[in-house]
């Protein structure tokens, strides 16, 4: 083995990025069992029954986690179309009746017996690993707008289409502004994005200002003192819980607001609960640790040794820190609801699969990475 093979072999894994990621996945399951209990009491007649069934995605989110790491990224070349299709497939199942799982009049997930998985978190995951291995592929192509960008938005477009007919329009954004970056990342014109950020202002349009609850949410959260037993309920709550545990909260599992005040307390709302029980300096904290985990995969992203990990890096970075950026953002009330949650944390096992694997990718990049 050569000196230059012993440098660039198995001796960048981030360790610092692994142990900020088990510290938040404490943090939630300790947050959780606090936000989820009371509500779990009453709908399930278990304390511990979302503490439950968080711990078994958890234990299976680990795995994935440590398959991934195992998995050498520049693989992934051969996976990404299929990976692409079976998550199309997946979109398209959530309407069809028996597979797919309607809950007030919302698709977003498919089941199988007990077990139920939601296709849009995949398909974050899924465009980032498309479009980093493809732009890989396309890069001299980049420079024109009909056979550089022109394809991906057009393929962009069918996924967030069906992502929106769920309803789930702010994972439909999501993926869109992480296809933005990794386009921009990948060597498309600045030009040719913004020009189609400006076309997609017309179906952003109409898909938030024809929709009549979409509307609502808007005003309320304009003016959510006018609607405050409806569209403006839970931003009012939300304020409440962040204002009433000041600076060092009122102390754990001693919360308020989530004894049926916050709408699904252990979802979107996890972070308000955060706030109330241990204040801005927790908050704080958490926040500090989300930066840390975006630092260091900003990190690997730079000392990747192709192209193709430097935009996996880039993508999977953007994938946790947009998710945990919209969810603060609407527990403090400076974005309007979005659904989004909080990466680690909220409850879902969907989401907390998908993050930990894009954790497992990142840690087998900074491996196949230089040491210095």
């Amino acid at each position: 083995m050569t000196n230059k093979q012993r440098t660039t072999n198995n001796t960048g894994f981030d360790y610092p990025l692994l142990f900020v990621t088990f510290i938040l996945l404490a943090i939630g399951l300790m947050f959780l069992y606090s936000a989820s209990a009371a509500y779990a009491h009453i709908r399930q007649g278990d304390l511990y029954f979302y503490l439950k069934r968080q711990s078994m995605w958890l234990g299976l989110g680990l795995v994935f986690l440590w398959l991934a790491s195992k998995f050498n990224y520049k693989k992934y070349k051969y996976l990404d179309r299929p990976l692409l299709f079976i998550t199309l497939v997946f979109l398209c199942l959530v309407f069809i009746p028996g597979i797919g799982r309607e809950a007030r009049g919302v698709h977003r997930s498919i089941g199988i017996g007990f077990i139920y998985f939601t296709p849009s978190e995949i398909a974050k995951l899924s465009v980032v690993i498309y479009l980093a291995c493809s732009l890989v592929r396309k890069k001299e192509k980049m420079e024109s707008y009909i056979s550089g960008s022109l394809p991906y938005f057009i393929i962009l477009g069918g996924i967030s289409a069906l992502v929106v007919m769920e309803p789930d329009m702010g994972t439909a954004l999501t993926i869109a502004v992480i296809a933005f970056i990794l386009l921009y990342a990948g060597g498309a014109r600045l030009s040719h994005l913004v020009y189609t950020a400006f076309l997609a202002l017309v179906p952003l349009y109409f898909s938030v200002f024809q929709v009549g609850y979409r509307i609502d949410r808007i005003m309320g959260f304009l003016y959510p003192e006018k609607d405050p037993l409806k569209a403006g309920y839970q931003l009012i709550h939300l304020k409440r819980a962040l204002g009433s545990g000041g600076l060092w909260g009122l102390g754990l599992g001693e919360g308020i607001e989530k004894l049926f005040y916050l709408p699904t307390p252990h979802t979107d709302s996890i972070f308000a609960v955060i706030g109330e029980e241990v204040g801005f300096i927790g908050t704080s904290i958490i926040l500090a640790l989300f930066f840390f985990i975006v630092l260091r995969g900003l990190r690997i992203a730079r000392r990747a040794p192709d192209k193709l990990g430097k935009l996996l890096a880039v993508g999977l970075t953007s994938l946790i820190g947009l998710q945990a950026i919209l969810n603060m953002g609407v527990a403090t009330v400076v974005l309007p609801t979005t659904g989004a949650t909080l990466p680690f944390i909220s409850y879902g096992g969907s989401s907390l699969i998908i993050c930990l694997t894009s954790i497992g990718i990142l840690l087998n990049i900074s491996k196949n990475s230089p040491s210095k």
